[in-house]
Parts: structure tokens; sequence; C-alpha cells
């Protein structure tokens, strides 16, 4: 086991003596679980009780895009949510959510673990909440879920994964080493962030916006292109999570390099496609500025990737340019195209070849905040996104095939 993983198990924690969570185990659109069926597993971490519950909007919008793929398969929603200002019966109930199942234990690893082996065919597996470059947070208290810490535990779960399942991490910093090892032992594609991870909302020209780029003549209460048809933002189906324009600069201090899409790590033997396939897959889910499915045209699924590789500024046109930049790639042939404003990171399917490098705290009780820096082999000329959307319509191609 790494150090930095024993570490990491302090991340974000507060007293387990006066703490005592109950885990949620919540059905999308269905009142009886039945774990034998297909099912889609949306992990919704803790807000701490110091956010809002956008990381559970976030979670249930994605909910909404099975459903309407898969009607026949089963969502199941994982949560201790802990939001700002409310209990987390009424977080479920606000989105008419029906609790199946109440763990009397606060949400970690221990339990989150052992209530994955019940389901004997998982689809999907989607992460939404905070995460250290170490772990993700799936509790208030105590719950950090740190890979390499449960190994051997999660490598017992790659017979309840179905063939074509993946996993996306939507929180910050996710793909230094999370994904990767998640990637590994599950021997499944897994997407994460290699900077910091930020709520989009949806705006009247079918685009998504982060915070700092919301216009109010573009406010919107119904969602006009992910679905569809139109869809209420009151049910939760106009929020998602992007990973930042720029490099990461948070609490554990300043990047100079990193990359503002998810990145898809498939690290096991790909000699089949599937790794594509997988990822191809997850863009059918992924709330976009359409909606697709593996009937679709290559355009418009095209569409939904360059969304998902691209991000928007209040600026339209640096959207734009990366779509040009991007197609421009993929004609000459090689791939070259640096989607992120500072240093890129180089990134291939097993790693992004990037070290997070921290101080310790007194005594040795976990890194400190505001010290950690990138170790990196930075490429010259990069060609991440590109490459990535060539893997993409590699897996569509597949997917049309079967």
């Amino acid at each position: 086991m790494r150090l930095l993983s024993i570490l990491a198990m302090t991340f974000m924690a507060f007293s387990a003596q006066a703490y005592q969570g109950v885990t949620r185990i919540g059905l999308y659109k269905d009142s009886m679980l039945d774990t034998t069926r297909i099912t889609h597993i949306i992990v919704v971490g803790s807000a701490v009780k110091e956010d809002s519950n956008q990381f559970f909007q976030s979670g249930v919008i994605r909910a909404e895009k099975y459903k309407q793929l898969w009607p026949d398969h089963q969502v199941v929603i994982m949560s201790s949510p802990e939001v700002r200002g409310a209990d987390d019966d009424k977080v479920f109930a606000d989105f008419n959510i029906p609790v199946v199942k109440i763990i009397n234990d606060s949400f970690t690893p221990e339990v989150f673990i052992p209530e994955l082996r019940n389901y004997t065919k998982i689809a999907s597996l989607d992460y939404y909440g905070h995460s250290s470059p170490w772990a993700l947070k799936l509790g208030k208290s105590n719950a950090a879920l740190t890979p390499d810490a449960y190994e051997k535990k999660l490598r017992s779960l790659k017979g309840n994964f179905l063939p074509g399942a993946y996993m996306t991490l939507n929180g910050c910093n996710s793909g230094f080493s999370i994904a990767p090892d998640l990637s590994k032992y599950l021997e499944i594609p897994v997407s994460g962030s290699l900077t910091g991870t930020l709520f989009e909302r949806i705006e009247s020209d079918s685009q998504w916006y982060k915070e700092a780029d919301w216009t109010k003549e573009n406010y919107v209460t119904i969602n006009p292109a992910t679905f569809g048809e139109d869809a209420a933002c009151s049910l939760g189906l106009c929020w998602r999570m992007k990973p930042s324009q720029h490099s990461y600069g948070s609490y554990w201090g300043s990047f100079k390099e990193g990359l503002n899409f998810y990145k898809f790590f498939c690290n096991f033997e790909n000699t089949d496609g599937r790794c594509e396939k997988a990822m191809a897959l997850s863009l059918l889910s992924f709330p976009s500025v359409k909606s697709i499915n593996v009937d679709s045209s290559v355009e418009d699924f095209k569409a939904v990737a360059m969304d998902y590789i691209c991000t928007t500024y209040k600026d339209k046109t640096k959207f734009d340019t990366c779509v040009a930049g991007i197609n421009a790639a993929i004609a000459r042939g090689d791939l070259v195209y640096q989607s992120h404003p500072g240093p890129e990171l180089n990134c291939n399917f097993k790693t992004c070849n990037a070290l997070v490098v921290c101080k310790e705290k007194r005594f040795g009780d976990g890194p400190k905040g505001g010290t950690c820096r990138l170790k990196v082999d930075i490429k010259p000329n990069p060609t991440n996104a590109a490459q990535e959307m060539v893997s993409f319509l590699k897996g569509f191609e597949l997917l049309k095939k079967n």
C-alpha cells in the first residue's frame, strides 16, 4: 500500500465519535429493488452540510437519461446527501425518488463495497461528489474511498460488472490515481478529471455554462435539448458536472498543468475495442446538447462528444475554436491540438504521467493543504482531445455494428 494512500484516509475527516450517518438506497422511477436486474448505480457523495443539492441533481439527470435509453433497466441511487438546510429524506423526496433500503451506518467504503456486491448485473457506476487526488468522499465523516487501500475487495467485484460496463467519476482531481486504479482493479473503463470540477446549467441556446459564464437573459426553467423533449428543471434535470476550464487551484494547492475534460482510462488489456465501445456507450447517457442513442447519426454523436471534450466560455468563439481544432487535428492525422489553456498533461489509456506531491502535516497525519504540486512528464504537442474523439468515434462505430 502506498504511503500516500494511508495518508489520504484522513481526507476531509470529521470526528467519528460525534457523528453517525445513515445510508439510503433509492430507486429512480421504480418501486421494487431487484438486485438481479441490469442496474445502473449512481453514487452521490456527501455535501457535508455545506453545499446545496447540486451533486444530487447531477446524479438525477443521469438517472433520467438511463431510464430514457433503457426503460427496463434499474437505476439505483446510493447516497447520504447531507446537503445544506435539508434532511436526507427530503432530498430524495424532492425528486420523487423512493427510498427502498436504509442502512443505519455512515456511507463509508465498509458500507458501499458490500452493498455493491449485492448487484449481479452492473451496467454502469457514476460518482458525483467531493474528491481529492487520492480518494472519493462518500459520506461526511471518515468515509474516504482510496482505491488502493481496498484493492482486494474491489478486485473481487469484477464479476458483478457486465461486459461493456463503465464508471464515471465526477469530482475534482479524480483522474490522477483514482480512475486509473479503479480501471485496473475492476477491468472496466473509468473516466476522471485532471483539474477541479464545477456545476454547469443549461441555457436557452442548449449549451451548458458554469456559474461564472451564466447570462440572465438565457436562463431557462425547462431543459430544451437533453431529452429530445422539454424537461422541467424543477425535477433536477438542468444541472451537470464538468471539469474546470483551467488548471486546479484550491484547497490542495495550485497546479500549473492539467486537462479540461473527463479523461477515460482503460488500465487493462484492450485488444477487442471494448474500451472504446464502453466510452461511446457512456456518452449516450451524458447530459448534453442533444438526445442520442445507438441509432443516432454520427454527426449527432459527434456533437455530444465535442460538448464532452470542449469547454464552454462566455466568449462562445472559444468553444467553436476547440471544435475546429479537433477536427483539423484528425483531418491532418497527427492529432495535435491543445485544448487546455495551460500546460497540458501527457495522457494515454493508462496514465496522465502526473504525480501529486505534497508536504505532510505535522506528525505525519496526511497531506498538508496548499502544499501540493504536480510532478509531470509534459509532451510539447498534446494529442489528448483529438485522440479521445477518435476513440469515441471508433467506439460508436462498434456499437452500431452490434
